[in-house]
């Protein structure tokens, strides 16, 4: 669902999707701010003008500074380096955030969903980035001219098992499968850089499938799974067959590019 109303704050981290989020509200002339998170996107401030920069570990001072504009309506985009808890010295609003989640810091999901909840507490609306652009989000179905083969079909069925109860322990939300063979899981380094890792293990030159999920427990608003054109590419580099993918969980940037590149090199795409 598209939502339309008044001014937008933006809080963009790396990647291609803030940039294709701050382009759709330039084109439809969606009034916002952007604050870019401290150390990330700094390709964003060559394109666009950067209303305040914070760091994670004064995450009281962009909640004024958006207070103080009057906006309601908060979109958060974008990957984000987690920081060590050692090394911030965090401000009075920071500090009460770390001190209520407690015992609880663990796997990203929780501080995510954690950091929602205390930001709708100050009365701001988290948005989802198909909140702006609804076609965002993977339909069902095969979505080129290639399709999955027999041996897709059956490491699509078993590498879906396999995430959902990844998942649920927050561990990753992709994952590379041949023959049956789960040949490696999303960790901190993301997702092209795990196929690549797990091209190096391949028993055969062409084949296996990548597998991306949402974990059952993931905030949808903030933390999203995307993939896009370099998803792709790491996909041929690695010698895959194609990736299947969550529908209507994942975000697919650059839509048409993706689909086009996909047909030109022979990959299959399905939204499972």
């Amino acid at each position: 669902m598209e939502i339309k109303t008044s001014k937008l704050a933006i809080i963009a981290g790396n990647g291609n999707i803030p940039f294709y989020l701050l382009d759709e509200c330039e084109k439809k002339g969606r009034d916002y701010c952007l604050i870019i998170i401290e150390g990330h996107g700094k390709e964003l401030a060559n394109k666009y003008k950067v209303d305040f920069i914070v760091s994670l570990s004064k995450m009281g001072k962009a909640i004024k500074f958006v207070k103080g504009l009057e906006i309601k309506d908060i979109l958060m985009v974008g990957g984000i380096d987690r920081p060590s808890l050692k090394n911030i010295i965090p401000d009075l609003w920071t500090a009460k955030f770390l001190a209520k989640m407690g015992s609880n810091i663990g796997g990203d999901n929780s501080i995510l969903s954690n950091l929602t909840k205390s930001l709708e507490k100050e009365g701001f609306n988290i948005l989802a980035p198909e909140n702006i652009i609804p076609s965002l989000l993977c339909p069902n179905g095969v979505l080129g001219k290639h399709k999955p083969n027999k041996d897709n079909k059956k490491d699509i069925l078993d590498g879906f098992k396999i995430a959902k109860i990844l998942g649920l322990n927050d561990i990753g939300q992709s994952l590379v499968i041949e023959n049956g063979l789960v040949l490696a899981v999303e960790a901190a380094e993301g997702t092209d850089n795990m196929i690549s890792r797990a091209a190096l293990l391949k028993k055969e030159e062409k084949g296996g499938v990548l597998i991306k999920i949402i974990k059952p427990q993931q905030d949808k608003r903030i933390d999203r799974p995307v993939i896009g054109i370099n998803t792709l590419k790491a996909i041929k580099d690695a010698g895959l067959d194609g990736v299947a993918i969550e529908s209507k969980e994942i975000l697919i940037i650059n839509f048409n590019e993706v689909i086009s590149y996909a047909n030109n090199e022979g990959l299959f795409i399905e939204g499972i």
